[in-house]
């Protein structure tokens, strides 16, 4: 039995509808069943990763687990507890949403964390597989009050290129790494087919929309700023992994949500 967590959030909420779809039946953990939506073969149980004593009867009875939280100062706490409880109900394979650039040495905190994560994940004697996926294409999302008021996408990535991929499209993946043999122990940086800037998507976008925007390459102070005067939680706004350099042969990009 495959439990997902995370099952109403972007990527966690699209494998469940590809496994339902593919009449995989699965179980899936959810902090308020109300809001649990209807899928065929789908089980809702209750569990939080904040409370490690609702897990053990959630994660009773799970082969596989796709592991995904919320991300702030707790995330590294909320996904430990989640390894222990699919160790203590000897779940065999977890299948973990990390980030690209996820590394050891990285200057982000949120890379530093999932980087963490996984090597204690590593350490649990589960079978793994870590999906690293670039960024979102559903993160242009957040600028949609900007393009409506302002007529402009804000950035401090400069020209620099990034692989968009398809939160979907990253749930494809997932449900591959949960369902198919060969996939254990393995590592998959997950992006699109195409990079493009910043400046380049606006450009897309503004085709699309038929409104002429604007894209404003800003200072990461400014970035900080302007998501704490528009009322983003300090959390969000202080830790987000945002990063950005230009090398003299050539734009480089990262960016970790």
């Amino acid at each position: 039995m495959i439990l997902v967590t995370g099952g109403t959030g972007m990527v966690g909420g699209e494998i469940l509808r590809l496994l339902s779809q593919a009449g995989i039946t699965a179980t899936a953990l959810i902090r308020n069943p109300q809001r649990a939506p209807d899928l065929t073969g789908i089980n809702w149980v209750h569990g939080d990763l904040a409370k490690p004593e609702t897990l053990p009867a959630a994660f009773a009875g799970s082969d596989s687990v796709f592991l995904v939280s919320s991300i702030g100062l707790d995330t590294v706490e909320l996904q430990h507890n989640a390894i222990e409880a699919a160790r203590d109900a000897r779940v065999q394979h977890i299948v973990k949403l990390s980030a690209f650039g996820a590394s050891d040495h990285s200057r982000a905190p949120i890379c530093l964390w999932h980087y963490q994560i996984e090597q204690e994940m590593k350490q649990s004697g589960v079978d793994w597989t870590i999906l690293r996926p670039h960024h979102f294409m559903q993160n242009m999302l957040t600028q949609l009050d900007y393009i409506t008021n302002d007529g402009a996408v804000y950035s401090p990535s400069g020209d620099g290129k990034i692989p968009y991929v398809d939160a979907r499209d990253v749930a494809a993946v997932a449900a591959v790494t949960l369902t198919k043999d060969g996939q254990r122990g393995k590592t998959y940086v997950v992006t699109g087919s195409e990079a493009l800037s910043y400046r380049q998507a606006t450009e897309i976008i503004s085709n699309t929309i038929g409104k002429k925007l604007r894209f404003v390459d800003e200072t990461l102070d400014a970035t900080r700023a302007r998501g704490l005067s528009t009322g983003h939680r300090r959390k969000r706004a202080r830790h987000r992994c945002l990063s950005a350099s230009r090398r003299e042969n050539g734009d480089d990009y990262q960016r970790c949500l």
